[in-house]
This record gives C-alpha cells, sequence and structure tokens, in this order.
C-alpha cells in the first residue's frame, strides 16, 4: 500500500515537471522575441499620372474664415477663444509644410507654393471658378487647395493631457480633367506636458499645440498623394545560441545575406526550437531581398515544427504572413506610383 503511493507520487512529480517543461518551451519562444526597425516604402493613396510635372499648392480657405477667433476647449468642454491665433497663419504653416515635404522628395520637377496669395475661390464653388484662368496663372500640371482647417483642441489638467481632433479637406484639381477630388483628412493628436517648455503661458501652449498640429497635418498629407518611405518595426527571433547570436549582428547591420547563410544553417538544428525560430528568420531575411513569396513559405513551415502546444508562435507567423500579404497589394500599386 505504501509502495503503491511513493510510485504514484513519484508519477506525479514527472508529469507535474512535463507539464511545467512544455510551459517554458512556450515561454521561452515568447521571450526571444525581438523587434527591429526598417524603412518600406508605403504607396499613396491616391494615384498621380506620370505626365504630372509641376504642381501648385494654394490655401483656398475662405477670407471670411482668416477673421474667426481660434476657438478651444478647456476642461469640461468649456469654449475659449484666442484672437492672437490666426487661422490664415495656420492654414499657410500647413501647406509650407506640405511644400516642404514634397519638394524634399523630389517627385514632382516643380512644387509652388502660392499659400493664400491667390484671389481664387474655393473649387466647390463651380460658378465661380475658372480652372483655365487659375492653370494659367500658376503654369502647373496639378492644383492642390487646402479648402478647410478645423482644429478642436482640449486642454486638461494645465497640459499635463491635451489633445487635438484635426479635420481638414484637400482639393486636386488636374489641367487636363474636368472633375475635381476631394479628400477629407482627420487625425486625433496628443500632447503631454513634455511638449511643451516650462514656464509657458497658457496662450503660448495653445499656439505651439495648434502649430505643430498645422506642420504634422501638411507633412502627413504628403504620404497620402505620393509614396513615403516610414520606420516600421518587423520581429525577429534570438537565443542564447552563438550562432543565432552572430545573425543577430548582420541582420541589425542590415546584413541580411549573411545572417540569412547562418539562420539557414540553424535550420538544421537538432534542437527544434532553434529551428522553428531561425526558420522564421528567413521569412524576415526573404523580405529584406524583395522575395516575399519564399518568405510565406518560410513562415508556414515555421509554424508546423513545434509539435507540443505553442500558440504564440503560430500567431506570431500568422501576423507575419498577413502582413506579407498586405506588403504584396502595396508593392503592386507602388509599380505604377514610383517614377524613375
Amino acid at each position: 500500500m505504501i509502495i503503491n503511493c511513493v510510485v504514484c507520487s513519484k508519477r506525479a512529480i514527472l508529469l507535474f515537471c512535463i507539464l511545467i517543461g512544455v510551459n517554458m518551451t512556450s515561454c521561452i519562444v515568447t521571450y526571444d522575441a525581438r523587434t527591429t526597425q526598417i524603412e518600406i516604402m508605403k504607396p499613396a493613396i491616391i494615384n498621380i499620372p506620370d505626365n504630372i510635372k509641376a504642381v501648385a499648392l494654394v490655401n483656398g480657405i475662405s477670407k471670411s474664415k482668416f477673421n474667426q477667433p481660434f476657438t478651444y476647449n478647456k476642461l469640461l468642454y468649456t469654449p475659449e477663444t484666442d484672437t492672437t491665433i490666426s487661422y490664415r497663419t495656420l492654414s499657410n504653416t500647413c501647406i509650407d509644410a506640405l511644400a516642404l515635404e514634397l519638394k524634399k522628395d523630389g517627385y514632382f520637377s516643380n512644387v509652388m507654393n502660392f499659400r493664400d496669395s491667390f484671389n481664387i475661390v474655393n473649387p466647390s464653388n463651380k460658378m465661380l471658378f475658372d480652372p483655365e484662368k487659375l492653370f494659367e496663372e500658376t503654369k502647373s500640371d496639378l492644383c492642390i487647395f487646402l479648402n478647410d482647417l478645423n482644429f478642436d483642441i482640449l486642454e486638461v489638467r494645465n497640459f499635463q493631457v491635451s489633445s487635438n481632433f484635426a479635420s481638414l479637406s484637400w482639393t486636386m484639381v488636374y489641367k487636363k480633367d474636368t472633375l475635381s477630388y476631394t479628400y477629407k483628412q482627420g487625425d486625433t493628436l496628443s500632447f503631454a506636458a513634455t511638449d511643451f517648455p516650462a514656464d509657458l503661458s497658457e496662450n503660448m501652449k495653445i499656439k505651439i499645440a495648434a502649430n505643430n498640429s498645422s506642420i504634422f497635418m501638411g507633412q502627413s498629407f504628403c504620404a497620402k498623394i505620393i509614396p513615403t518611405w516610414i520606420p516600421v518595426e518587423r520581429m525577429y527571433y534570438t537565443t542564447d545560441n552563438q550562432d543565432m547570436r552572430q545573425a543577430e549582428k548582420f541582420a541589425l547591420n542590415s546584413d541580411w545575406l549573411k545572417a540569412a547563410e547562418i539562420w539557414n544553417k540553424q535550420t538544421k538544428s537538432q534542437n527544434l526550437l532553434t529551428v522553428a525560430e531561425a526558420t522564421y528568420n528567413m521569412a524576415l531575411a526573404c523580405e529584406m531581398e524583395g522575395k516575399l513569396d519564399a518568405a510565406v513559405d518560410w513562415l508556414i513551415r515555421s509554424s508546423t515544427i513545434l509539435k507540443k502546444k505553442n500558440e504564440i508562435h503560430k500567431m506570431n507567423c500568422q501576423q507575419y504572413i498577413s502582413l506579407l500579404n498586405q506588403r504584396k497589394k502595396e508593392i503592386e500599386k507602388l509599380s505604377h506610383q514610383v517614377r524613375n
């Protein structure tokens, strides 16, 4: 009777150790996951024809809005006005930021910033808008109008937290197109106390929030109309294995071919965990070399290597597969947008 109890106790301990080992395997995969930042080109939302070389930027906000007092909300949505902040200045700042981004990118041969210098009404008013005169004066192939700009700034606890619910409207008019195209741009911008220099007045903090919002919205609209390089995160695995550490160093130095040589060897390791991780990493190396179909194949293989339960690793593989499928669509779109 006593002997049976001892045997049962040993079996229970053994079973417990096996369960712990399985759980530890799952934790190890999660613990070994890191991210690295890379740059990718994102396609624009709008396809602009190749024959568009010269672009004119026009502040088309109504002159009546220029004279409106700037309004923001304090605490529990108590309206406040600030007459020292001008919608004219904010809209011109937004146009300036867009012009700077377009010139820096070099996508168009000529970017002309007319700000609010034209006495041209908003192109939405077809009765008064004269496109022929517009293109004659601007000498452009495309005119981009900032139609409207609205900032709904909420200040809380003396700028410990503040938000700006920004809403803009843009219109694009092509020289040889009878139609115009309007794009609504909206975003929520958040600010913390650290975004403002110490000992500034409330008025100056509101000015900084509004000015920085104008710059950001102008810069971000650039990405809507031309392909743009942006930083993104990619996950990879690393272990205490010396070879895997060396491959990581190569990868972080963007030497993906040398990293892939090591990871490929590690896919034949006797340690299944190392195999699963190295196989996953091979997908990253393939993406960096532009071989997205091969990357998906590596991920499918990686997701099936660990026979024991490891839902986190499978989820990582599936998420990366979805990301790569989306990336394929983006690259197809980029093929029609990237210029020599």
